[in-house]
């Protein structure tokens, strides 16, 4: 289990998570810039990091870049538009602009899930409940039970194999291996199927969704969360702004506009990076308060 007590962002209340995740993934997607493409990535790699180790974003990565070199890779090869051309093949073009937006465009995409690597660890099912319980019960309660459906999936898979390796023996032949393969799909579809039965009858039995039903919660916004809200809202709006007006976004297609317009790209790209770094700031300052406490494990 991980150690809940260093975490900043863990502790603070669910609606300043949910609303800091919510406008950087917004400002992820509506920025296709390399700049802020960049930025937000090296941002929620550093959040990452902090939250789950290296470990585990190295394995994050064995995804992530595979995905980013198809995406970079394929774009030029399939999309052909652009004014400057870089090389020739079967009379179609390989143009600078395609390129540049194959790269952006992965870079992006693998930023998005990077940070939904970190949403999962920070928003745990019960504060997704706790903020969309009582306006929406139905449809929270849906999607956390399918948040959740894939890392059970993952650990019955692994039990299932454990036992049938320990008490059958591995076979070599086509169809043997074929005949194991179904009976272990066969046992993990029961299992998921009373898993589900069971959920929606112990939901059912405590009430869930009931109008007059009361919850218990230890969720409480203080002024930390306060301060902490006005100082993502306040850089946030900053951003959006400058969005609004048209920095933080490139054409390139069907040629590419210049990275920076002027001063106040740069006055844009500072605070987008202030607003993407900041939860490993945050982390990292908490950490190490700890560890001058002498509280760390």
């Amino acid at each position: 289990m991980t150690d809940t007590r260093m975490r900043f962002f863990g502790n603070l209340h669910p609606a300043v998570s949910m609303a800091y995740f919510v406008l950087v993934l917004g400002l992820t997607l509506a920025c296709m810039h390399p700049v802020t493409v960049v930025l937000s990535f090296l941002g929620a790699s550093w959040f990452s990091i902090r939250l789950r180790g290296w470990r585990a974003y190295g394995h994050t990565m064995r995804f992530v870049g595979p995905m980013f070199l198809l995406i970079a890779l394929a774009n030029p090869l399939f999309n052909h538009r652009g004014v400057t051309m870089l090389f020739t093949i079967n009379h179609l073009w390989y143009t600078l602009e395609a390129v540049c937006y194959g790269l952006v465009s992965g870079c992006s995409l693998c930023t998005v899930i990077m940070w939904f690597t970190c949403y999962q660890e920070v928003m745990t099912s019960d504060k997704f409940l706790y903020l969309f319980g009582k306006p929406f019960p139905g449809t929270s309660l849906l999607i956390t039970m399918t948040l959740r459906f894939i890392p059970q999936l993952q650990q019955n898979r692994r039990e299932i194999r454990q036992s049938q390796a320990m008490l059958q023996e591995k076979g070599t032949r086509l169809l043997q291996r074929l005949g194991s393969a179904l009976r272990n799909l066969s046992v993990l579809l029961t299992m998921s199927m009373e898993a589900a039965v069971e959920t929606a009858d112990s939901m059912k039995a405590r009430g869930y969704g009931a109008k007059r039903r009361t919850t218990f919660h230890l969720f409480r916004f203080d002024g930390r969360d306060a301060r902490t809200l006005g100082l993502i809202l306040a850089v946030a709006g900053v951003c959006i702004t400058a969005r609004a007006f048209g920095h933080g976004y490139m054409e390139f297609y069907p040629a590419m506009t210049p990275v920076v317009l002027g001063s106040s790209s740069y006055t844009m790209f500072f605070f987008y990076a202030v607003l993407m770094f900041l939860p490993g700031i945050l982390e990292t300052k908490e950490a190490i308060r700890w560890r001058s406490y002498g509280l760390n494990t």
